[in-house]
């Protein structure tokens, strides 16, 4: 690859070298693209996500596990348009406890939305408060998993008394069912009614516990 003259030697080496690293950035370049690409078609605003926003933004939690229990534990790795998600509002609104039931879930923090920013970028406060606020999510996560795992089970108790005769729920927008607990009139077996709402009450009262807990060790 090179040449010699009486004054000089001229050496191709160096100049294929540098084209094809240029060559292999790229390629590179091109590959991610592609793969953000591939992503961002799953990326889609949608009735369940709309619901997920509104109960992690006002700290609804009750109402994201309900969301999670019937739509199922994949809603939370779901993505809107702008490829935002419940992580990053969990960060954004400063709810740990979204946060703890998240990191439960293992929704990828080191996910990018569209302008390439990660959940934890979101996070208003510095990184002092940032580290605190990790710190409280991973105490919690056991707890956040329980209080999914028991509606769960108490939404599966429930679709099995439907199939045993019971009215079905409901079908809401989006994919999410609206179960009425209270006892209905209609209902043939009283029995049944009053165990699903014994056991929302159940799941209710755990869930003011851990918030007196979760007050308790903020002061």
């Amino acid at each position: 690859f090179f040449f010699r003259t009486r004054h000089q030697s001229c050496s191709f080496a160096p100049l294929l070298r540098r084209s094809f690293t240029a060559a292999l950035t790229e390629m590179r370049l091109l590959l991610s693209l592609l793969v953000g690409l591939a992503a961002c078609e799953d990326w889609a605003d949608s009735p369940a996500l709309t619901k997920m926003w509104e109960t992690t933004s006002s700290s609804d939690l009750d109402g994201l596990i309900q969301v999670l229990a019937q739509g199922g534990r994949d809603m939370a790795h779901a993505r809107s348009a702008d490829g935002r998600g419940p992580l990053f509002w969990a960060y954004e609104y400063k709810n740990s406890d979204v946060l703890a039931l998240l990191t439960h879930l293992e929704v990828d923090e080191t996910a990018e939305d569209a302008d390439g920013k990660r959940p934890s970028e979101f996070f208003p406060d510095g990184e002092e408060e940032l580290a605190d606020f990790g710190a409280k999510a991973s105490a919690r996560s056991e707890d956040m998993a329980e209080l999914l795992k028991d509606r769960e089970d108490e939404i599966a108790t429930y679709y099995e008394s439907a199939d045993d005769g019971m009215d079905e729920p409901e079908m809401a927008e989006g994919g999410v069912d609206e179960i009425d607990y209270a006892d209905d009139e209609d209902d043939e077996d009283e029995d049944e009614d009053e165990e699903a709402s014994g056991a929302t009450a159940a799941h209710k009262a755990k869930l003011e516990e851990l918030r007196a807990r979760a007050r308790k060790d903020e002061i």
